[in-house]
């Protein structure tokens, strides 16, 4: 039991005593006892005059209302005292009277007793009952002590404030207030996980605070594994808890509980010589811990709610990205359904009265002309070619492409269609380097498509360099084995970026002879084939296409 709380219940005691002794003499003597003559005679017992009882009547009312309602509470327990044994005194006569009915003799014991038990709870705690003067003034000193120790101890607390952006300094500034309240040379407060203690903060400097120690045989491990205090008075005698760090000699550890019970870390007090941990500095250090583990627990759900919104907004990114791809791709769809509907029409109009001229041409050429007319039809007989070439490059692309399935081995197919472009004009002087892949390679498509892919391709490429100069092959899977890559590449004049997105739109070419219609056609190819179509280029590296088609599965 506290001091405060005997010397609360020992004034209780003599509060009520006193009212009870009092109230039960007025009654013996006012009611129970009759009067013989004049007013209040059955005073005269008590030896007091008739003119006084008024008077005394009415103090002691007052001294009843005032004792049981708590009035008197800077009272001295010395006086209190006192005056019970002094109100015992003038009750002799009555005590002895045992001729005549009395109750007082009843009543008076309860003050007897109320004294003799707020004697032994006011022990060495009232001045007026002190034999030593000196151990008085050393309690009174105790309790200041005390009084000061909790000021300090709430303005600390009172001074914690904590936010996210300062969560390191709020726990350094609790690790201080610890240390400062209990008198340790250090105090460190650890998040703990999966057998090893991580340093949060601490009030002195102990280098790396981030760094990772094993909870295997220490004491902040018992500390963490039983989830309850210990204290270690003399950590070189009592070795069973565990090992302690070098230069320490006492210590304290509480574990840090979150609000729903479970164990995340400690906040550990070092010192250097053995010591005691009084209880009331063992509840100092719990309060703090309370603190700790709940700034620790907040700050694990701030991150982790953090890092759930940074990866919701990245999905939402994401997502967004291919929606507006898929939307980008349908309209591309439909524009270039709309185009090649278009064309196909033209190209019908146009075929029959073409087919015609050109057999007009084909009689003139069988026939003897001039040299001059002869040279005016060959030049007309080129066009003819020329144009009837770009009808048919219209009519591929117009038209729906339906595939003819099959298994595809890629590294032969590629070595196929090299062998008849190294024999073209275009290749003339020009080196082809094709690195096939190391296992085989196949896809399912139709190989007069992927053909007319990689030979467009390779036909730009050898197009774009000069002769002498390389172009390269190669043919790899991705990491997660999913698609096949054919990439092509030359060291040819770097392609402007805003050229390459135009590139695969239908009739852009940057070609005076060309139809702006090759690469549109081989990206609908490869997008037929669930595959997709990319150019890069730079100056350091040149151009770079590549074709990734998913692999045959099976």
């Amino acid at each position: 039991m506290t001091n405060e709380k005997r010397l609360e219940i020992g004034l209780f005691v003599m509060r009520l005593s006193i009212s009870i002794f009092l109230l039960a003499l007025i009654i013996q003597k006012l009611f129970i006892t009759q009067p013989k003559q004049g007013i209040f005679p059955s005073f005269s017992a008590l030896d007091i005059p008739a003119f006084t009882a008024y008077p005394l009547l009415l103090i002691t009312t007052a001294l009843i209302v005032s004792f049981v309602s708590g009035l008197y509470k800077t009272f001295s327990y010395g006086g209190v005292l006192s005056m019970q044994l002094v109100l015992l005194a003038p009750t002799y006569k009555e005590l002895f009277k045992f001729s005549e009915p009395t109750y007082t003799l009843l009543w008076g014991s309860i003050p007897l007793m109320g004294a003799s038990v707020s004697l032994f709870l006011l022990r060495d705690n009232d001045n007026l009952f002190a034999l030593d003067k000196g151990k008085s003034n050393k309690n009174q000193a105790l309790n200041n002590f005390y009084w000061h120790h909790k000021q300090r101890t709430l303005e600390i607390l009172s001074s914690l404030s904590h936010r996210t952006s300062e969560y390191n300094l709020y726990l350094k500034q609790i690790a201080d207030g610890v240390s400062e309240l209990i008198d340790v040379d250090s105090s460190v407060i650890t998040v703990c996980q999966e057998g090893f203690a991580r340093v949060l903060a601490s009030n002195v400097d102990i280098g790396n605070e981030n760094s990772h120690q094993s909870l295997h045989g220490q004491l902040t491990g018992t500390v963490f594994n039983s989830g309850k205090c210990l204290v270690v008075e003399d950590t070189d005698k009592s070795t069973e808890y565990g090992k302690a760090p070098e230069g320490c000699r006492a210590y304290l550890g509480i574990p840090l509980r979150t609000s729903q019970g479970k164990v995340i870390g400690t906040i550990c007090c070092f010192h250097g010589k053995p010591r005691k941990f009084s209880t009331q500095e063992i509840e100092i250090v719990e309060l703090f811990a309370e603190r700790a583990a709940t700034a620790i627990d907040n700050h694990h759900l701030y991150q982790q709610q953090k890092q759930f919104n940074q990866t919701l907004e990245t999905e939402v990114n994401n997502k967004t990205e291919e929606l507006r791809a898929a939307q980008a791709k349908l309209v591309e769809r439909e524009r270039l359904a709309a185009i090649g509907e278009f064309a196909a029409s033209i190209v019908h109009e146009i075929r029959n009265p073409f087919c015609t001229i050109k057999l007009v041409l084909e009689y003139f050429n069988k026939i003897d002309l001039s040299a001059n007319v002869r040279k005016r039809l060959v030049l007309a007989v080129d066009e003819a070619k020329r144009l009837e070439k770009l009808l048919e490059e219209i009519l591929l692309y117009a038209k729906p492409h339906i595939l003819d399935i099959s298994q595809i081995n890629i590294n032969e197919c590629i070595h196929k269609i090299l062998d008849l472009q190294r024999s073209l004009p275009v290749t003339i002087n020009k080196k082809i380097d094709f690195s096939t892949a190391a296992t085989v390679i196949n896809i399912h498509g139709d190989e007069d498509k992927i053909k007319q892919v990689l030979i467009n391709i390779v036909q730009n490429a050898c197009e774009a360099v000069n002769a002498g100069e390389e172009v390269k092959l190669q043919v790899d899977c991705n990491n997660n084995q999913k698609y096949c890559c054919i990439q092509v590449s030359n060291g040819g004049e770097p392609i402007p970026p805003d050229i390459l997105p135009k590139l695969t739109q239908p009739f852009f070419s940057t070609k005076s002879s060309g139809t702006g219609l090759g690469l549109a056609i081989t990206k609908r190819i490869v997008e037929a084939h669930n595959g997709e179509f990319l150019i890069e280029s730079n100056a350091d590296e040149g151009t770079l296409v590549t074709v990734k088609l998913p692999l045959a599965i099976g």
